[in-house]
Parts: structure tokens; C-alpha cells; sequence
């Protein structure tokens, strides 16, 4: 066992075999269950979810992996050095909170918290204990949001214009049922849902968000919104805008774009394309237009559940346990999410007004 330097200077034991404790059994739980208990060196060894129907297949499927009714028995137990947390919202942060009571690495499913004053809770005890953890903003482990973040970084376009993004996807169209639909266990809607995916690409690449003007609707959801609109103004000057909505028909899957306008070019990015067109040699990089399609971006993965930027992410988690280096994104830059739409929903509650950003 080894230690390496990490999280602001203090010392992060590296672990050799990392057993996994999932904490919330549905959807993404699962998902994150197969993959951890399929890449080397980790395994699922324990699971904690509040219905005994859940706890029951699991017991009657695999013996070997106990069933706990709360996360805080499970911790108790002692049998988990990480835990995934897949919960509804609202209780990613108490979860978290356990975790670094007790110096337990976890990886929180997105979003960080319902709020941002939730989540500040989470940054504040965090900077008090330094534990290793990530939040799941998979879209960073997209090859073609991580190669547009490169090709960003050569300067290529020149002097940034405007930025434009969406994510669309054919969810609802009648009254939703579940937690997602109510705010007060959600946090909120398609913004904080799915559109969160998008202002974590943006802020990953141009930097933090100081001002924003919000506009919701919501359609087919009493509680929550299904369409959002959201003007941005980056502390670096840049301006743009976000688009989401899960109500949008003939989406299948979700669709996300991105388009970067500057002096020199543009560039437009999907899940599964990058398309760059410069006006003139930049940087290596070839005047007119060069396209790079999922195929000439993909990289094989060990396990493919869901798809590979699942597995990227969560090999990032475990590799950075066994280095003792802090993956990526962290609490901080979630919090940093986490407030864009909060002040997006202020300034929506104030027809559109804009509303600022505090810095973190």
C-alpha cells in the first residue's frame, strides 16, 4: 500500500483492492454494479436500498453480495473501502456527508445536490476532511466532448465569439410519474436533470459562468420544468446559450450539440462528431474542413454497459483511488453547476431577469 500527495496537499492512502458498497439500487445503481464488479481490481460487495424486494433479488442472486436497508448500516458494516451513490437527489449529499464522517471514497451520481446551499454543505465538510470522490458527469468521458476540449485548447478558433449549445431527448409527454418530477426530491427538472450535463461541458471549457437569464416552461410537469432556456455570460466575457428540453419528439436517445463560433473558425461538436472548419492554418491544423466521426474517435473499453464513457468514468475513480490523486469532476466543480441553475430558476421566478453568480 502506497500514499501519494492529493487534495491540497494531504496525504491519500492508494488502495489495493477497492470493494464497492452501491448505495440505491435503480437504473444508474445497477449500471455502475456491473461495470465496477466487471473492470480488475474492484468488486461489489455490498448494496444498501430501503426495499426489501430489491435487498431480496439480491440476496437470492448473488449471497456473496449483503443487502443493507440505509447507507449508514452498510458503512457500519465496515466491509466497503468506496461507495457509489445513486440515490434520488435530495440524498446525495446526507449520503456524501457519511462517507466523509467516515474517510470513505464515493462517487456521487449527478447532479451534486437539489441545491446549491445543499451541496455547499458537501464542498464545506470536504475542505474540513479531504476524501476522494467524483461526481458522474459522464459527458466528459465522450471522446468527442474530450477531443473538442483539445482542439479548444489550441486556440485554434481564434478570439471566441458565442456559444450555443442543446440536449433534446423524447422523455415525456404526459404527466410524469417518480421522483424525477418532484422538485423537492429532484432538486428540479430537465435543467438540473440533463441540461447540467451541458453547463459541465461549457464550464469545463471556457471557465465559470458569472451572470444568467432563465426561462422554464412547463408543459406536461406540475412541479418542475420540461423546457429551459438559460443566456450565459462566462467571467471570461464569452456569451451563450443553453437549450434543453425532455419533451422534444423523435429524440430516441439523447441528442446534445455544441457550437463554438470565433474569429479563425468553428466548431461543432455531438456525442458522436467533431467538425471543425478553420479559415486558415492553425496550429498543425488544416485550413477548411476536418471531421472526426465516432468511429475515428472511439477506444475500446474493457466492459460496455450503457456505453464507454461509463466505463472511462469509473475506471477515472478507480484509478485515481489506487494513485491517490483526486478524479475529475469534483464537489467544487458541481457546486459551481449546481449554482448556474439555481440562479437560472431565480432569474425564471423573475421573468428572466438576470441574476448573478457568487463566486465559489
Amino acid at each position: 500500500m502506497t500514499d501519494s500527495k492529493g487534495f491540497g496537499g494531504n496525504r491519500v492512502t492508494a488502495l489495493p483492492e477497492i470493494r464497492m458498497g452501491i448505495v440505491g439500487v435503480g437504473k444508474m445503481g445497477l449500471l455502475h454494479a456491473a461495470i465496477f464488479n466487471g473492470l480488475p481490481g474492484s468488486r461489489v460487495v455490498a448494496v444498501a436500498d430501503p426495499s426489501p424486494l430489491v435487498r431480496n433479488t439480491f440476496a437470492s442472486v448473488n449471497a456473496s453480495v449483503h443487502a443493507y436497508p440505509d447507507a449508514e448500516t452498510m458503512l457500519s458494516a465496515g466491509e466497503v473501502n468506496a461507495v457509489v451513490i445513486a440515490t434520488p437527489v435530495a440524498d446525495h449529499v446526507p449520503v456524501a456527508l457519511e462517507c466523509v464522517r467516515r474517510r470513505i471514497p464515493f462517487f456521487v451520481e449527478k447532479p451534486l445536490a437539489a441545491s446549491a446551499a445543499q451541496g455547499l454543505d458537501l464542498v464545506a465538510a470536504l475542505g474540513q476532511a479531504p476524501t476522494p470522490h467524483m461526481v458522474g458527469y459522464m459527458s466528459r468521458y465522450i471522446e468527442a466532448f474530450r477531443k473538442g476540449r483539445d482542439l479548444l485548447a489550441t486556440g485554434c478558433l481564434g478570439r471566441l465569439q458565442r456559444v450555443t449549445a442543446t440536449i433534446y431527448v423524447s422523455q415525456l409527454f404526459t404527466r410524469g410519474r417518480g421522483w424525477r418530477y418532484e422538485r423537492q426530491v429532484a432538486g428540479g427538472g430537465v435543467l438540473l436533470g440533463q441540461g447540467s450535463h451541458l453547463l459541465d461541458l461549457l464550464t469545463w471549457y471556457f471557465g465559470p459562468v458569472g451572470r444568467v437569464n432563465g426561462e422554464m416552461l412547463s408543459a406536461y410537469s406540475a412541479d418542475v420544468e420540461d423546457f429551459a432556456h438559460v443566456m450565459l455570460e462566462f467571467r471570461s466575457g464569452l456569451r451563450g446559450w443553453v437549450d434543453c428540453s425532455w419533451s422534444v419528439r423523435f429524440r430516441r436517445t439523447v441528442e446534445t450539440s455544441i457550437e463554438v463560433l470565433g474569429e479563425a473558425g468553428s466548431l461543432a461538436l455531438t456525442d458522436d462528431s467533431v467538425r471543425l472548419f478553420l479559415g486558415k492554418p492553425a496550429n498543425g491544423l488544416a485550413a477548411g474542413w476536418t471531421v472526426w466521426s465516432a468511429v475515428d474517435l472511439y477506444r475500446g473499453v474493457e466492459i460496455d454497459i450503457g456505453g464507454p464513457q461509463y466505463t472511462r468514468e469509473d475506471q477515472a475513480f478507480l484509478q485515481a483511488l489506487r494513485a491517490g490523486t483526486l478524479p475529475e469532476p469534483g464537489a467544487s466543480e458541481a457546486l459551481h453547476v449546481q449554482r448556474i441553475v439555481d440562479a437560472a430558476y431565480e432569474s425564471a421566478r423573475r421573468r428572466g431577469a438576470p441574476e448573478e453568480i457568487a463566486h465559489d
